[in-house]
């Protein structure tokens, strides 16, 4: 048993209000640890002394008119010092909820689109449909059904990249 456990359990049996089982177990414990069974005796006798005491005291002259002067010559606090306290509270607060809010800002922006082809084309000034012109002036019918299908692939996977990231 831990003799720390056992102060405790000696101050609740002074008390009456240790249960069967706790007062089982302390009373083995001060079978068993001299050191626990003289602090429990102590303890009691310390009880006895204080039941014994009849002290039956009364207030100096004047106490209550002394106290309610005092009393009322104490300053009140201010509204001020009042909303003071609030925003050194509440300070921190909003200082740490403006952070966490630019933190999730900051992770969950928008990733940068992709741009196709034609649009890269048209941002720098130059004509998309100068390529498919290219395209349709292709002499061999079989190599221009190929470049027409790559072309339609690469807008087709631009198109849905363009959905996903909505």
């Amino acid at each position: 048993m831990n003799c720390r456990k056992a102060e405790k359990l000696i101050s609740k049996q002074l008390d009456n209000r240790l249960e069967a089982r706790e007062s089982a177990w302390l009373e083995n414990h001060l079978q068993n640890c001299p050191a626990c069974a003289l602090l429990a005796s102590d303890y009691q006798q310390l009880k006895n002394m204080t039941a014994e005491l009849k002290v039956e005291a009364e207030p100096q002259p004047y106490f209550t008119e002394r106290l309610l002067a005092r009393l009322s010559s104490e300053p009140k606090p201010s509204i001020w010092a009042a909303v003071e306290r609030l925003y050194a509270r509440a300070i921190p607060v909003f200082l740490i909820m403006v952070t966490l809010l630019v933190g999730v800002l900051f992770l969950v922006q928008p990733a940068e689109r992709q741009l196709s082809q034609s649009e890269m084309l048209l941002f720098q000034n130059q004509n998309p449909l100068k390529e498919m012109q290219a395209l349709f002036e292709e002499e061999r019918p079989e190599n221009r059904q190929l470049k027409l299908l790559f072309a339609g692939l690469e807008n087709m996977e631009s198109y849905q990249r363009g959905n996903n990231e909505r």
